[in-house]
């Protein structure tokens, strides 16, 4: 990202104190638009719809009964109970 005050310590811009604090004002002016496009992007992203998201729940649902799931979460089992100690103990 380029350097907000970019005419800073360049000679030749010479920029009075007023023209100075109106460049800074655009420039963040056109940050706070970019950001606002930027959230407005994501908040029009694509999402799951309705039936969308049944059959992702359904997936979710098959993997967590698969064998190989509960076996995976037995073996990690010691892992996390290790963790969720240690965040009791130090936190």
């Amino acid at each position: 990202m380029p350097d907000a005050n970019w005419a800073e310590g360049r000679s030749d811009t010479g920029l009075t104190p007023e023209e100075r604090t109106v460049e800074q004002h655009l420039e963040l002016l056109d940050r706070v638009i970019g950001l606002e496009e930027q959230l407005r992007e994501l908040r029009t992203a694509d999402l799951l719809g309705p039936t969308e998201v049944v059959a992702v729940e359904r997936n979710l649902a098959s993997m967590r009964a698969s064998t190989t799931w509960r076996a995976g979460r037995v073996v990690t089992l010691p892992i996390r109970a290790a963790r969720v100690i240690k965040r009791r103990l130090l936190g």
